[in-house]
């Protein structure tokens, strides 16, 4: 599914992962602090792994766990995600 730039906005970026994310650590969107460390709410390997996925099913993009490991929040992996759709 092709996005215009506006979806590929770090902010929009950032939000779209802070969603999902949610659902996850079963919390409400507004409880997630985008600067705070995915770690900090609990989330597993497995959390990661289906995060990652989520990723790749909606952009087209793979992200590693590498990269999850060092853009440990949403608004460091909105950036990355933003960096790498920017090259797609």
């Amino acid at each position: 599914m092709r996005q215009n730039s506006a979806e590929h906005s770090v902010e929009s970026l950032t939000a779209w992962l802070a969603e999902r994310f949610a659902g996850y650590a079963r919390r409400a969107v507004e409880d997630i602090d985008p600067r705070r460390p995915f770690a900090d709410y609990g989330l597993d390997s497995v959390g990661a792994v289906s995060l990652a996925a989520d990723i790749e099913d909606r952009f087209g993009v793979e992200i590693d766990a590498e990269e999850m490991w060092n853009h440990p929040t949403p608004a460091a992996l909105g950036e990355l995600l933003a960096g790498k759709l920017v090259g797609a």
